[in-house]
Parts: structure tokens; sequence; C-alpha cells
């Protein structure tokens, strides 16, 4: 439904389904405003044209081409988006890449290690006697004679004899006592035939009779075979007894040795001596990550050689920060932070090497650090330096926990040498003009590693 009106001279109002518009003007140029946009029509007579300038119809199709663009595929927009949080993304793993590498470093003495305990054996299995006997009855040859005997089970009875069959043999023997007697001679027919029936009776009596015999002669011969299996049964369980008897003395006269020699070292062990106590260590250092050697025992003081790495090749060269706005992200390390921070790791490396000598080795009550280094300067390239060396003892660090400043205990320890040079502290090697044995077993260790 089309509705026109005019409200103004020159200015008409129409309103259809499609919307409401506005027309001003003469009709010959005529100004058109409504849902469609803005346009101009032209009319003389029964003709009339027009034309469309934008406005509305065009946010339209701006809104159709945006919907076509958002089904089409992703905007620059959205890809920027995206782009912005997959960095974001990896900024804050490499964050905590870095936080977790710095934890680590510092946290070395933190881990627990078991302290060693005398090993007591558990009893001796118990002896299965059915594989023995089985062995043993195979090797007396008792299932073939279980065979033999019926099964083996029970006492086997022989089989009944067949009964004979009379009416046969009195059929056979009249066949064979009437032949060549004619037909027509009854009486000899029939006495023939009594006299073959006697001799049938007294065949099947002996057929009966040995039949008998046969039997007999089988079943004495099972009662035989029974005799012999129960006999080489009861000789087989004889013999499973004594030899579980006898495997059950060897396994507990195994395990006492076994035993004896665990405890002799286990007694080496408390007494802190070095062909028992370097062994242990040698394999308690195995999977250290800074590695680690116990070179001596005396009395009980045990002296541990640490190899430890450079800073460049530890230190991560950024750390965990905070931009002024308040975002994480990674600064670059001063030098004295990077120094800082090596030393603590070097502490907790050295109070995790002590504790775990401390847990393995009950006969060690100080432990004698050594920490060498490969140098990594222009002037020292390749050289192994001693860098720290420092006394502990069991009372202090046998249990040195997570909380405890693993850069102060080295400092703390008796008899320690740590040089920090220059106004970064940084970790520098000892001068060993005046120590003729340190300098000695330097020389050692350089030797051992080349060798």
């Amino acid at each position: 439904m089309r509705m026109s009106f005019k409200v103004a001279p020159g200015v008409r109002i129409r309103a259809s389904s499609r919307g409401i518009s506005a027309g001003v003007g003469p009709r010959a140029a005529r100004v058109h405003v409504g849902t469609r946009g803005v346009g101009v029509s032209s009319g003389v007579g029964p003709f009339s044209t027009y034309s469309h300038l934008g406005g509305g119809g065009g946010a339209r199709a701006a809104a159709s081409r945006g919907r076509r663009n958002s089904y089409g595929g992703p905007t620059k927009a959205s890809l920027a988006a995206r782009e912005r949080e997959v960095k974001a993304a990896a900024r804050e793993a490499d964050i905590e890449r870095v936080a977790a590498l710095e934890r680590a470093l510092i946290s070395v003495h933190s881990a627990p290690f078991p302290d060693a305990r005398r090993v007591i054996l558990p009893p001796p299995e118990g002896v299965d006697p059915d594989p023995i006997e089985t062995e043993r009855a195979g090797a007396a040859g008792i299932p073939q004679l279980a065979a033999a005997a019926g099964g083996g089970e029970v006492p086997s009875v022989a089989a009944d004899p067949e009964p004979v069959d009379r009416y046969e043999l009195m059929r056979e023997h009249r066949k064979r006592a009437r032949a060549g007697i004619p037909f027509w001679s009854v009486r000899d027919r029939i006495a023939a035939a009594r006299e073959a029936d006697h001799e049938a009776e007294t065949a099947a009596e002996t057929e009966a009779t040995r039949r008998a015999e046969e039997k007999l002669r089988e079943q004495e011969r099972l009662d035989e075979l029974w005799a012999q299996l129960q006999a080489a049964r009861s000789r087989i369980a004889d013999e499973v007894v004594l030899a579980v008897d006898a495997e059950k003395r060897r396994r507990a006269a195994e395990r006492a040795s076994e035993q004896a020699a665990l405890d002799e070292e286990w007694e080496s062990l408390n007494a802190n001596d070095p062909a028992v106590t370097l062994g242990v260590l040698e394999e308690a250092f195995a999977d250290n990550e800074a590695p680690a050697a116990a070179i001596d025992c005396a009395g009980s003081r045990t002296t541990v050689v640490m190899q430890f790495a450079s800073p460049e090749a530890i230190v991560p060269e950024r750390k965990p920060a905070r931009t002024p706005t308040g975002k994480r992200t990674l600064k670059k390390r001063t030098k004295t932070e990077v120094n800082a921070l090596y030393l603590e790791a070097l502490g907790s490396n050295v109070l995790a090497t002590v504790k775990e000598t401390f847990a393995v080795a009950p006969g060690t009550d100080i432990v004698q650090m050594l920490v060498v280094r490969r140098e990594s300067d222009k002037k020292h390239t390749g050289q192994l330096a001693a860098i720290y060396v420092g006394e502990f003892d069991r009372a202090g660090y046998a249990n040195a926990s997570a909380t405890r400043d693993p850069g102060r205990a080295l400092d703390l320890a008796t008899e320690s040498a740590l040089d920090l040079k220059g106004k970064t502290n940084a970790v520098s090697p000892i001068d060993l003009a005046d120590e003729e044995n340190l300098a000695s077993v330097v020389k050692q260790i350089e030797d051992g590693l080349h060798g």
C-alpha cells in the first residue's frame, strides 16, 4: 500500500512498505530523501527519471560489504591482534623460562639426600620341592614306569579273559568228526557228534584254564610294576626331602656370606675407609649437575673436588623485571647482578655436594671442598684454576636447607678462600703463589683430566 500527501508547497511525503521518503521541489527537478538515501528525479509529461546520489543506500552497501568481509576471512585488525597475542605469549614463556633457570641455579642444595643405611638382606626364599621332584623322577624313569603300570594312580587290575564260546567249539568239532560219513549213516553221524561234543567240552575247559592262567600272569606283572613304582616313588620322596634341606642350607649360607660382606663394607664406610668411601662417593656424584669427585679420605675428613662452569655459561643475560607501566619483561643484567647470581649458584652446588657427601658417607665428619673452573678470559683461556676452598662440618651443613643463603655459606665455612674482585664482586681465581699444596693438587687434577 502506498500513500502520498502534500505537507507544504513543493514538499510531499510518501509512505510505503519500503519506508518513508520526502520529495522537495518541482516535478521537473525534485530531490528525494528517505531510507534508500538521497536521489534526484526529473519528469516531463508522462515520463520521469531517477538518479541515486548515495546516503542511506550507500551505508547499506558498505554494511553489506562489511558482512561479506566478516564471513570471507580474517581482517587486518584481527590478524594484528592475533600477532600481538602470539608475541605476548612468547614473551611470557621467555620470562618464565628465565625465572625457572634462575631458581634452579640457586636451589640445587634444597634437594634431599637420603642417608646411607646398613643393608639387611631378607631371609632366603623358600625352596619349592616340585621342580626337584620332577627332575629326579624323570632321571629315575618314574613317568615311563607309571605308564607301564597302567597310569600309576592306583594299582592296576588285569582285564578278565573273554569267555570261551563252547557252541562254536562244538560246531567245529562236529564238522570235523562228520567229515567223510555219508548223510544216510544216521547212527554213525550221531555217534560222531557225541564224541565231538565231548572233545569240544574238554577243549573249552582247557582254553578257559589257559585264559585264566594268562590273566594271572598279567596281574602278577602289573603287581610287580606297581611295587617297583611305589619303591621308586618312596626313594625319590626321601631324596627330595634331603635335596630341599640341602638347598635351604645352601641359600642360608649364601645369604649369610653376602650379609657378612655388606656388614664389613658398612663398617668400613663408617670408619671412612678410603677403599670403600671413595667408591661410594663416585657412584653418588655420577649424576651431579656440577661434576665432583672425592680424591682423599683421612680420619673423618674427606676431600672433594668440584668443577664449576664460568658465569657466561650458566647465568642468563637477562632477568625478569617490570616496565614503568607494570608489565612483565626481561631486562639485561648488570655485571654486578651476574656475579651475585653466579656466587649463589656456586654456593648452592657446593652445599649440595657437601650434603650428599655427609648423606652417603657416614664416617665423614668434615668435607674439604675444592672448586676448580676453566677460565674463559683472554689472558687465561682454558687454564684450570681454583676458585674456592672451604671446610664444612657435619653438624652445621649435613642438613643445609633451602632458606640458607648459599653464597654467604661459602664465606662462613672454615678455612675458606674466595676471591671476589672489583666493584662487581667477580668470583676470581685464587692466587696459588704461596699455596704449594693446593697448587700441586690443581696440577694433579689437570693432569688427570688430560690423561
